[in-house]
């Protein structure tokens, strides 16, 4: 076996350079095989069920059923819980129209009426054997919070949230170096563009602000999604992400590629400890076939580039990320995700394989699972 240490070569440009040809080859290759099989599919389902050409996964953008009259009304478990799900959703979304109702309209205007908020609960655990067959375990909570608040200075938003927005897109919760919470105040001058201010909560708070340009268009069964962040932390300075995925839908079947490119002040003081030469840019690359009955209504593009908005169905990534000078990190799995009550609450299954030039590329052996439950209202994108 030879081995290239990647460090002590003086063409480390020309390495890298060769294994992103490999990988972008090898991503064009799955594209192609998977264009023919998607048209097999869709031929076949022409020729055979003439009614289900354009069968579509169902899109699910409300979890929240109305509250029956009473606890004593419901029947066994699954009755309870539901109860439980629904009566808490609404218990909250009183409060935050109580809130938004202290905010009068301007003079000779309307009230605007305030759009169900969404939260999100999940509970994510990953399990990795490493070198010497030692296992390693950790868990982590995920929480999220959209509030419209309309009447607020017209067209603001409260977002309180353990997602760190610095994240290069692809990378899991449970890999967050920032898991704390935040809290923040978000105006849109535009409905693809946004800016929002806020602190994350630490023992010693940090003030954090991101302006984001998203907007998303279609053409066919062709799905484009741009994105622009810029973004600056009081503890880590300034930073941008841009991000473009690709996601092709035909019948339930969706191939779908991303590519993130991210440059920050804290990546390139890094850089300059470890004389590392990427001077603070990461990038990102991910694809993703998965066949899918339900997908949620997803706003968050980090979600929809890691396969996250898939509600029921199941499928197969590959993941690379790097610098411009040296490749961090190649990665396969497979996912399967599916509802374990209703259209809120959500089991997820994903193991995978890892190699990082940190560990000389030896295989990395992980498993990923967890639970989601889903507080959402009936809400536009």
């Amino acid at each position: 076996m030879v081995r290239v240490t990647v460090f002590n070569t003086n063409n480390i440009l020309s390495v890298t350079t060769a294994r992103r040809i490999a990988c972008a080859v090898l991503i064009l290759f799955v594209l192609q095989c998977v264009g023919l099989k998607d048209a097999y599919v869709f031929a076949q389902t022409a020729e055979n069920e003439p009614d289900r050409v354009n069968a579509e996964p169902e899109l699910i953008s409300e979890t929240v059923e109305p509250v029956v009259e009473s606890w004593g009304s419901t029947e066994g478990f699954g009755e309870k819980i539901d109860w439980i799900h629904a009566y808490l959703y609404e218990i909250a979304q009183s409060r935050i129209e109580r809130f938004d109702y202290w905010f009068k309209p301007p003079e000779g205007e309307e009230r605007i009426a305030v759009e169900p908020p969404r939260f999100r609960v999940g509970l994510f655990g990953e399990g990795k054997i490493k070198e010497y067959q030692h296992f390693d375990a950790k868990q982590v909570v995920d929480f999220d919070m959209d509030i419209e608040l309309p009447n607020m200075k017209r067209q603001i938003k409260l977002i309180i949230t353990t997602n760190d927005p610095t994240t290069l897109p692809g990378k899991y919760i449970t890999e967050q170096l920032d898991k704390s919470l935040r809290a923040a105040v978000e105006g849109k001058w535009r409905h693809d563009a946004s800016v929002a201010i806020g602190v994350r909560t630490r023992w010693k708070p940090e003030l954090f602000a991101n302006a984001i340009w998203s907007p998303t268009w279609e053409r066919g069964d062709w799905l484009l999604y741009p994105q622009q962040k810029f973004y600056w932390e009081s503890g880590s300075g300034i930073g941008e992400i841009s991000t473009l995925v690709l996601d092709h839908w035909i019948n339930r079947w969706s191939t779908r590629f991303s590519t993130s490119v991210r440059w920050s002040d804290q990546d390139r003081d890094d850089d300059r400890q470890t004389e590392r030469k990427d001077a603070g840019f990461r990038w990102s690359e991910v694809f993703i076939l998965n066949h899918a009955t339900e997908v949620l209504d997803e706003t968050q593009l980090g979600r929809v580039v890691s396969g996250n908005d898939v509600a029921h169905g199941w499928g197969v990534s590959l993941a690379a990320f790097g610098g411009f000078h040296l490749v961090d990190e190649y990665r396969a799995g497979i996912f399967y995700r599916r509802p374990l009550r209703k259209k809120w609450l959500y089991l997820l299954v994903e193991p995978e394989i890892n190699w990082k030039n940190a560990n000389n590329w030896n295989p990395e052996w992980k498993i990923k699972c967890g639970i989601e439950m889903l507080f959402w209202g009936r809400k536009e994108r």
